[in-house]
């Protein structure tokens, strides 16, 4: 194209400049929009189980905690110290489901490893895993990768932790007290497994925390109680001591001990992502715009410096 010295930048000048080269634009965005579409098409479906729970009820810590107000003072003249009442323990859990320690723990419990690290899409038809054979045997079920530096050949729940965390996501409406666990993967009937061994293992440890703090409370209540001489301290321990004993009763029995489902996590049928239309369209958008922008850019740079 013969540029035209006076010719000034208007809208009319960049539409005839893009017209002009208009198969220096579509050439490339038709290439990359091709690309796009091999890429959509080869990226495995992954699909997300949701959970809805709410935090475990306090009603009976409650109660604890009002006599602990009530009586807490001379209970630490006494030497007993009786915490901080019904503390909501929301915010420690989610940290604690987020945490390396739990899902690390959670990876070697259930030998998750090789599902997190080694599969790299799911066969609907045949519900079965698809494993990168370049990273692990299915027939031998042994790694086969080349490890990273200072790593062996198996990799360890340290390295799976960021493969779960990634598939993770935890959201807490703190005004509604409503907290929302998604968990996505290839399969959707392990995401949904997954995330109910999740939930499970977090309530299960959390009720070892709780009855392991009890025992130990209630033990140093039973102690004082027996070496104090006073008869209103006496009572004073020895409501405690009910009021704990029922709670330490009740954490026993209840096997949700921090997060209540609110429903069963239900089977998802459809595709969380990718979205291959869309991945198509930004494809066509960008490249399209690019390849204009440079066009326009050049065809620019062409006109000043014929201009000086």
């Amino acid at each position: 194209m013969q540029v035209d010295k006076s010719a000034e930048i208007t809208l009319g000048f960049l539409i005839r400049t893009l017209w002009n080269n208009k198969f220096k634009i579509i050439i490339p965005t038709a290439i990359v929009s091709i690309l796009a579409v091999f890429y959509a098409l080869n990226k495995p479906n992954v699909y997300t189980a949701t959970g809805v729970y709410t935090p475990a009820s306090q009603g009976d810590a409650s109660a604890l905690s009002k006599l602990a107000g009530q009586f807490g003072g001379l209970a630490s003249l006494a030497g007993v110290n009786l915490g901080g009442g019904s503390k909501d323990d929301t915010q420690v859990a989610i940290k604690f489901l987020n945490s390396r320690a739990f899902l690390q723990h959670f990876i070697e419990k259930y030998s998750l490893a090789d599902e997190l690290m080694a599969v790299e899409s799911w066969d609907r038809a045949n519900n079965k895993l698809i494993y990168n054979s370049s990273l692990y045997d299915e027939e031998s079920k042994k790694w086969v990768r080349t490890p990273p530096a200072n790593k062996s050949i198996t990799p360890t729940p340290w390295e799976a932790y960021e493969s779960l965390k990634d598939i993770l996501k935890i959201q807490y409406e703190d005004k509604e007290g409503i907290i929302t666990i998604n968990l996505t993967y290839y399969s959707p009937h392990l995401a949904k497994e997954w995330l109910e061994l999740l939930v499970k293992e977090l309530n299960a440890l959390w009720k070892i925390k709780k009855l392991n703090k009890s025992d130990k409370l209630l033990k140093g209540l039973t102690q004082k109680a027996e070496e104090t001489n006073i008869s209103e301290l006496q009572e004073v321990f020895y409501n405690l001591i009910a009021e704990q004993t029922k709670t330490n009763l009740l954490t026993q029995v209840n096997e949700e001990s921090v997060f209540e489902s609110v429903g069963s996590v239900v089977l998802p049928e459809d595709k969380s992502a990718p979205s291959r239309a869309l991945i198509c369209i930004l494809a066509f958008i960008l490249s399209a715009t690019v390849s204009s922008l440079v066009i326009i850019g050049r065809t620019i740079n062409k006109v000043n410096l014929s201009q000086q």
